[in-house]
């Protein structure tokens, strides 16, 4: 195998390992990761242009590597691979704008599950619908973060999210209002002459719809303990964002994710006696300097 797809290999299962481990933002660490990746395919010996590197092929996936042991792990190598530094960009932007808010609502746990299924469903409708076609590459996050679109707009369609046309921003828009344009711009590129995977965008898009009401249900997270009450919560919150976490937390029916708010609003939440970050003790909220909450 290419020292270099073991490299990438390295990467990709270090990045996951770590923010499962560490209930870390998956959605930075991805990002990271797509970047290291697309630094390798700009240092590996390349034939002048880096996307006709022998290790870009290795990397990208092709339908037929399903049928050989030896490429199948282009399924998973392809989500952390881009074509061009402007297809990175796009998709770390859509990491940031679209799968940290999401990932704080569910937690980093469920969100691995998610972008995982999601990209490798984008990836085998990819493969499904251009099975014929040859020779057919597919590189990008973007399968992925169609499914956590997907899951956003299955599990908070309501939830308003501003987005950004180019460079410029958009009115606040409910989830599902942005799916639904969405689907109609993979609709324009079906009819168009573009090199935009569709397929694996809209088999994302299913896949992130389809297991996100699964996935949000699986005991994942590190749970607060139990004897935080809501009382100390609400004397914690002292600027609108918290209070807004705060009815978030209130409202949430499932236990896991309502541990993943609490443990995001703990995060965020400083000492009102001197500022400092806050960590729970025992049966006690305290602050690093001591304080009692």
């Amino acid at each position: 195998m290419n020292p270099w797809v073991i490299v990438v290999i390295a990467i990709i299962v270090g990045g996951l390992v770590y923010s499962y481990w560490r209930q870390f933002s998956y959605s930075m660490v991805a990002s990271a990761c797509c970047v290291m990746v697309f630094g390798i395919e700009l240092l590996a010996p390349s034939y002048g242009v880096f996307t006709r590197s022998a290790t870009f092929f290795d990397i990208a996936f092709s339908p037929q590597d399903i049928l050989h042991l030896d490429r199948v792990y282009t399924v998973v190598t392809s989500m952390y691979a881009h074509a061009t530094l402007f297809h990175l960009f796009l998709n770390v932007i859509g990491l940031a704008f679209i799968g940290t808010i999401f990932e704080q609502r569910i937690g980093p746990r469920p969100f691995i599950i998610i972008y995982l299924f999601a990209g490798l469903c984008g990836t085998l409708v990819f493969a499904g619908l251009r099975w014929d076609d040859f020779p057919v590459f597919v590189v990008g996050a973007s399968g992925a973060i169609s499914g956590v679109l997907g899951a956003f707009a299955r599990l908070y369609p309501y939830e308003r999210m501003r987005m950004f046309l180019m460079f410029f921003p958009l009115p606040p828009m409910q989830v599902w209002v942005i799916v639904t344009i969405f689907v109609m711009m993979q609709v324009v590129f079906v009819f168009g002459n573009t090199n935009i995977a569709w397929e694996a965008h809209i088999g994302g898009l299913l896949g992130g719809m389809l297991i996100a009401p699964y996935v949000a249900r699986l005991p994942l997270h590190r749970r607060v303990k139990r004897m935080i009450s809501m009382n100390a919560l609400r004397k914690l919150a002292n600027t609108p964002e918290l209070k807004g976490m705060l009815k978030r937390i209130e409202a949430e029916e499932i236990a896991d994710v309502k541990s993943a708010w609490i443990a995001q609003f703990l995060s965020e939440v400083r000492c009102p006696h001197c500022g400092a970050p806050i960590k729970i003790t025992r049966e006690t909220i305290m602050c690093d300097r001591g304080h009692l909450l």
